[in-house]
């Protein structure tokens, strides 16, 4: 499983998205785009793009069908990148939810007089 993808640097692309990102970032003259992998939860590793502004110093990262984060005061492309994966490392933990186990817990019916 991916922990910081040290190895991988930001691969710049040539079109800023039209959606899943704010109309504010896309709109700036300096607006760049990136992407990176990064594997969730030890599956295959899935292309995150990053639309960043200097002029602004935001940057909003999304990852697929997510919806994208906002960092603010940010000085490139590669911290927002940083702070992403920060983000992503500290949401991981336990689930929300975690479904009942099935095995030996589940009270069995008897029917008696059958």
């Amino acid at each position: 499983m991916n922990t910081r993808n040290e190895d991988n640097e930001l691969v710049a692309e040539r079109s800023v998205p039209v959606s899943g990102f704010s109309r504010e970032l896309r709109g700036v003259d300096d607006v760049e785009r990136f992407w990176f992998p990064w594997a969730l939860r030890g599956e295959a590793a899935m292309p995150v793009h990053v639309v960043f502004s200097a002029s602004l110093r935001a940057a909003e990262v999304k990852m697929g069908d997510m919806k994208a984060v906002r960092f603010s005061d940010v000085g490139s492309a590669a911290e927002a990148r940083e702070l992403w994966i920060a983000w992503r490392q500290r949401g991981r933990g336990r689930p929300a939810f975690v479904g009942p186990r099935r095995t030996g817990r589940h009270p069995v019916a008897h029917l008696s007089g059958v």
